[in-house]
């Protein structure tokens, strides 16, 4: 049974003033990273959007800059003084996504599951955010996705790869294009 995604699509502002040759310019995607961290610290997936090839200094420059902000990101949780800031509260069965930072126009999400796991994302800080519900549904729908992939018995993931603590690193081709997908809802 597929479940529909809370998360509204964004609009997309029609351009009268576009000429035939001008090459068309991509749709603007706020969320500049993903990464889910394992509740040992261990990165076991951290992609740049918005990044066509790492050859060029530039982007190789902002793939280093999210996976560095992805660390910082783990700072933070371990820090005591964010345990009060994650805790959901009894009442509020929605899961606490929390603003850690923000730095060189990123603003930085992050979620910790019960079991330790974390997911952070990077948005860019151009981006109004109007519903903190969509922001909700965005991790929910990266967490059941990696769910569906630790889970699915025909997973590319072998036992070679696991650890003892569960650290897999997610580096599946379905793993990828199923981020992306998510990913690609909230571009504008």
């Amino acid at each position: 049974m597929a479940t529909a995604s809370n998360t509204p699509p964004l609009k997309q502002t029609p351009s009268s003033n576009v000429s035939s040759t001008s090459p068309i310019k991509p749709p603007f995607n706020p969320i500049q990273f993903v990464s889910i961290i394992s509740r040992s610290d261990k990165p076991l997936y951290i992609q740049s959007f918005g990044i066509e090839n790492t050859n060029t200094s530039e982007n190789a420059n902002k793939f280093l800059k999210y996976n560095f902000l992805s660390h910082m990101a783990l700072d933070i949780f371990a820090s005591p003084d964010s345990l009060m800031l994650r805790q959901p509260s009894q009442k509020d069965n929605s899961i606490n996504v929390v603003l850690l930072f923000i730095q060189d126009q990123v603003m930085v999400y992050g979620y910790e599951t019960t079991n330790g796991l974390k997911i952070i994302v990077g948005i860019d800080q151009s981006f109004a955010l109007q519903d903190q519900r969509i922001l909700r549904q965005l991790f929910l729908d990266i967490h059941k996705c990696y769910l569906r992939t630790i889970f699915n018995p025909f997973s590319k993931i072998t036992e070679e790869e696991e650890q003892e603590n569960d650290d897999i690193e997610l580096s599946t081709p379905t793993f990828d294009k199923n981020i992306k997908k998510i990913v690609d809802r909230w571009a504008r």
